[in-house]
C-alpha cells in the first residue's frame, strides 16, 4: 500500500495511490464507519428493514474479510426495502464542502423491479425517486452504475457513469461536494459523469445523512448490497 497525501478545500486527505481509498481524514467534521465486531448494526446507523414475509434484516455479515455490511432483498413476491441512514437525523451541511466515500459491491445484482442506491439524501423514501434531495450512485439488474441527483430543483437521472460492476467486485464511490454548482462524481479513483453538471445549490445548506438503499415496489426480484465501510468529511458551520 502507497499512502500519499493532499490538502483540499484545507482539509487533509490520505490515501492509497493505488486504490484510491481515504485511509484517513484529516478534517473538522468526520464520520467513519468499518462495520466490526458483532453482527448487529452500529447503534449510529438506523436499519431499514421492510418486508411481511421475507427476509431484509441488515446484518454485519459473518466472517467477511474486513467487515461488510448486508443488505439483503429475497425472492419473496411483496414490497421489500434494506439499508441503513441517520434515521433522517441529517447533521450533514452540503456547502460545508461535504465529501462521501463507500466501497460497495453488489454482491448479488439486483433483478426485476429491484434497484439499489447510495450516497446521500434527505429523508427516507420507500421509492427512490420520491426522495426529494439526493446525490448518490445507482444500479439495477445489469450491474450498470449510474449517478443522480436532485436538489429540489436541478435534476438528472440515470447520467452513465461507464461502469458496470459484476456480482461481488467491490468498487470505491465517492461524491465531491466541494463546489455544491458542480458536485464531482468518482469512482475507483476516477471521475465519472464528467458530462453532466450535478448543480445541488438550489438549497445552499441542504441538510442531508448518508443512505444505502435496495428496494422493489413488488414482485420477486432480489438483490444484494454489501457496503465495506463509509467515510464523510466536511468543515464546520
Amino acid at each position: 500500500m502507497t499512502i500519499n497525501a493532499r490538502r483540499r478545500n484545507g482539509m487533509l486527505e490520505h490515501f492509497d495511490r493505488n486504490t484510491h481509498e481515504r485511509v484517513l481524514v484529516e478534517a473538522p467534521v468526520t464520520y467513519y464507519e468499518d462495520f466490526l465486531g458483532d453482527t448487529t448494526v452500529s447503534e449510529r446507523l438506523t436499519s431499514i428493514d421492510v418486508s411481511a414475509a421475507g427476509d431484509t434484516t441488515p446484518i454485519i455479515a459473518a466472517d467477511v474479510a474486513n467487515g461488510v455490511l448486508r443488505c439483503p432483498l429475497d425472492v419473496t413476491s411483496e414490497a421489500q426495502e434494506s439499508g441503513v441512514t441517520w434515521g433522517d437525523q441529517r447533521p450533514l451541511i452540503l456547502n460545508q464542502g461535504l465529501i462521501v466515500e463507500m466501497r460497495v459491491a453488489l454482491q448479488t445484482l439486483p433483478t426485476l423491479l429491484s434497484e439499489a442506491v447510495w450516497g446521500l439524501a434527505g429523508d427516507k423514501n420507500a421509492v427512490a425517486d420520491t426522495v426529494a434531495e439526493s446525490i448518490w450512485f445507482k444500479a439495477d439488474g445489469d450491474g450498470v452504475i449510474v449517478a443522480e441527483f436532485d436538489d429540489t430543483v436541478n435534476t438528472a437521472d440515470d447520467v452513465a457513469t461507464g461502469i458496470t460492476l459484476t456480482a461481488g467486485t467491490f468498487a470505491i464511490f465517492r461524491i465531491d461536494c466541494t463546489t455544491i454548482t458542480d458536485c464531482l462524481m468518482y469512482i475507483n479513483g476516477a471521475r465519472v459523469a464528467a458530462g453532466t453538471t450535478f448543480n445541488m445549490s438550489q438549497v445552499a445548506g441542504l441538510k442531508l445523512q448518508p443512505y444505502v438503499h435496495l428496494a422493489k415496489a413488488s414482485g420477486a426480484g432480489l438483490g444484494v448490497i454489501d457496503v465495506d465501510y463509509i467515510r464523510i468529511w466536511s468543515k464546520r458551520s
